[in-house]
C-alpha cells in the first residue's frame, strides 16, 4: 500500500492509527522510540502508548492538522514528553487513518508539501525534505524543508527532471532511487551530496522507497532526507564564512568556532559572556548542535522579562492550586529541556533566592516543582549568558560566587563587532542578499563609501544594530545600491572609530572640488586620490550639485 511503503521512508517517529482507534502501521522509529517492535505496536489500541486520552474518538474524527503536549508510555514503563501532530488521511474509499507524528515538546513542525494521493496537511509535521517522482522522473511534489534544503521554490521543480532539481552526481551514477527499483526494496541512510540552487553544497541523508499502484506497478518514488553535520575534523577545514548561522571569518570568531567544537560533547555548564547584540543565543544554539544532544530539546528563558515568581514557576514549575490563579499543574523549563539543553539568558538578572534553587539544580540535577513536595530529577546541560560582569556582582554581593563558579565551568566570551571589522562587509553582504530575498527589492549592494563608514563605525549595539541599520536602508531604497544617505541619522552623525562625525555638505563639496580642480577635472585621478571608485564620485558629486565642471 502506497501510503505504508512511504510511511517507512520517514526518520521521525511516525504511527498510522485506524477509525477503531488501533495502531495500522508504524514506522522504524516510532518502534525504537516506544521500545517495542513494529509487530508488537500493529494491530494494538493507540492508548498503549498514549495513556492520557489523546485516542478518543473525538480526537481520532476528521478534521484539520492539530497538535498536542502529552506523554508517550514506553514498553518499559517510562513516560516521555512528547508532542504529537494530527493529520487525517484518506488513503482510498474504504481507509481512513490518523497519522501521529511525535516530537520532543519543543520542536515546532515547520514543513508541508502534497504527495501524490496523500493529504497535503500530513507532511506540515514533518522537518525533512521530501520529493515525490513520477515514473518519468519528473518531480510531482517537495515540502518546504526540501524547498529550503535546495534552495528551490515548488513552483520552479514541479515538473522538472529530478537531476535538474537536485543536481548530484549520484544523478549520473549510483542514484539511490534506480538502485532501489532495481532491488524492489527501499534504499535508507544513503549519505548523497546534492548541489542547492544558488550553487552551494549540502550533503544530505537519505532515504528512497519505490510508490507502487493497486496492482504493485511501480509508478514512481518517494525522496526524503535530512541535512547531515560533516565529521568535525572535514567541516573545521570548510567553515567558510559561516558557522551554524554565524558569518564570520575573523581570527577571535575562529576561535570562538574551535572553541565550540572542542566543549560541545561536554557535559560541563557553559557561560556565554559578550555587550548585547553579538549573538550570544547563536553561540548557545551551536553548542546544542554540535553535541550529542542535538536530538534533544532547546528550552530558551530569558531571565530579565519574568518577576520573581513567575521565573520561578516558569523554570521549576507548579502544581494547581499553589498560588492564586495556578488553575492547573503547569510543567516549568528545566521538565522540558530532559534529554536536552536548557539556555538561561540573562542569567544576572535571577533574584538571590532563585540563585540558591539554580544552585542546588547544578550540583544535584534535582528540584521540585512550586507547591510540590515531590523531587524531580532532570538529565540536561545548562547553558548560560549575560552581558554583565558576573565577577564584578560578586564582589558588590549582588550574585553568588558559589553559582557564579557553578555557571562559569567552561567561559566562552563572544567579542563586539568593533573588535572583528573584518566581518563588517560579511555581514552586510549577508544582510543585504537576506533582506532582498524578504523584500523583494532589486537592491544589490552597499556603495564603497557607505561600506567604508559602516567597517569604521563602532556599533555599540553590534550584530543586531548593524542588521537594523541594513533593514532601515532598505525601507527607504529605491534602486539597486545602498548609499550612506539612506543609513539611520545616529549612524551618519557616529563617525569612525575615533568618532569623527561624516562631514557637512559644503565641507565634503569644498574637498571634492578642490580635488578635481587640481586634476583638471578628470575623474579616475580625482577618485584615485580620494580613494573611492569613479562611480562613487559620480554619486557624490551629483548629490553635491558638482555634476558638472562649473
Amino acid at each position: 500500500m502506497i501510503s505504508a511503503q512511504w510511511l517507512d521512508a520517514i526518520d521521525e517517529p511516525m504511527l498510522a492509527i485506524d477509525a477503531d482507534g488501533r495502531i495500522a502501521a508504524s514506522n522504524e522509529a516510532a518502534a525504537t522510540l516506544s521500545g517495542r517492535g513494529r509487530l508488537d505496536l500493529v494491530g494494538q489500541p493507540c492508548s498503549i502508548l498514549f495513556p492520557k486520552s489523546l485516542c478518543s474518538r473525538t480526537d481520532l474524527d476528521p478534521g484539520p492538522i492539530s497538535r498536542w503536549e502529552t506523554t508517550l508510555l514506553r514498553r518499559d514503563g517510562v513516560e516521555i514528553s512528547v508532542r504529537v501532530s494530527r493529520a487525517h488521511l484518506e488513503i482510498a474509499e474504504q481507509t481512513v487513518w490518523t497519522l501521529f507524528t511525535i516530537r520532543a515538546s519543543d520542536e515546532r513542525p515547520e514543513s508541508e508539501a502534497p504527495l501524490a494521493r496523500l493529504d497535503r496537511s500530513l507532511l506540515d509535521t514533518l522537518e525533512e525534505g521530501v520529493v515525490t517522482i513520477d515514473d518519468g522522473w519528473r518531480v510531482t511534489a517537495l515540502n518546504h524543508a526540501a524547498q529550503r534544503i535546495l534552495g528551490t521554490p515548488e513552483h520552479t521543480a514541479i515538473g522538472s527532471l529530478c537531476s535538474h532539481v537536485l543536481r548530484s552526481e549520484a544523478c549520473q551514477d549510483g542514484c539511490p532511487l534506480a538502485r532501489a527499483l532495481e532491488q524492489r526494496s527501499s534504499v535508507r541512510n544513503e549519505r548523497v551530496h546534492l548541489t542547492r540552487h544558488d550553487g552551494g553544497p549540502v550533503s544530505v541523508s537519505m532515504n528512497c522507497a519505490i510508490l507502487r499502484d493497486p496492482c504493485g506497478e511501480a509508478r514512481g518514488g518517494v525522496l526524503s532526507f535530512r541535512e547531515l553535520t560533516e565529521p568535525r575534523e572535514v567541516r573545521s577545514s570548510f567553515v567558510g564564512d559561516g558557522f551554524h548561522g554565524m558569518i564570520a571569518r575573523s581570527a577571535p570568531m575562529r576561535h570562538v568556532f574551535r572553541l565550540i567544537e572542542d566543549v560541545a560533547d561536554s557535559p560541563s555548564t557553559v557561560l556565554i559572556t559578550g555587550e548585547s547584540g553579538v549573538g550570544k543565543e547563536l553561540v548557545a544554539e551551536a553548542i546544542q548542535q554540535e553535541s550529542t544532544r542535538r536530538h534533544g530539546p532547546f528550552v530558551k528563558v530569558n531571565c530579565a522579562v519574568f518577576s520573581e515568581g513567575v521565573l520561578e514557576s516558569e523554570l521549576f514549575g507548579h502544581v494547581k492550586g499553589s498560588f492564586t490563579g495556578a488553575g492547573r499543574d503547569h510543567r516549568g523549563r528545566f521538565e522540558l529541556a530532559h534529554g536536552g539543553t536548557l539556555f538561561l539568558d540573562e542569567i544576572s538578572e535571577i533574584s538571590p533566592r532563585l540563585q540558591v534553587k539554580l544552585l542546588r539544580v547544578l550540583q544535584d540535577r534535582r528540584f521540585e516543582r512550586v507547591g510540590d513536595e515531590a523531587t524531580l530529577e532532570v538529565d540536561l546541560r545548562l547553558i548560560a549568558a549575560t552581558n554583565r560582569d558576573l565577577e564584578a556582582l560578586v564582589r558588590e554581593g549582588k550574585f553568588r560566587e558559589d553559582l557564579y563558579y557553578r555557571l562559569n565551568v567552561i567561559p566562552i566570551r563572544v567579542p563586539p563587532l568593533r573588535d572583528r571589522r573584518d566581518d563588517v562587509r560579511l555581514l552586510v553582504d549577508h544582510f543585504v542578499h537576506k533582506l532582498a530575498h524578504l523584500t523583494r527589492k532589486p537592491v544589490r549592494f552597499v556603495d564603497e563609501e557607505a561600506l567604508a563608514h559602516l567597517v569604521s563605525y563602532r556599533w555599540p549595539g553590534n550584530v543586531r544594530q548593524l542588521e537594523n541599520a541594513i533593514e532601515y536602508a532598505f525601507a527607504r531604497a529605491h534602486g539597486e545600491v545602498l548609499t550612506l544617505d539612506l543609513f539611520p541619522p545616529d549612524i551618519l552623525r557616529g563617525g569612525s572609530e575615533q568618532g569623527s562625525p561624516i562631514p557637512s555638505e559644503s565641507v565634503e563639496a569644498a574637498r571634492i572640488r578642490a580635488v578635481l580642480d587640481r586634476h583638471h577635472w578628470h575623474h579616475a585621478k580625482a577618485a584615485a586620490e580620494l580613494g573611492i571608485s569613479r562611480t562613487t564620485l559620480w554619486r557624490r558629486m551629483r548629490r553635491l550639485g558638482l555634476d558638472t565642471e562649473t
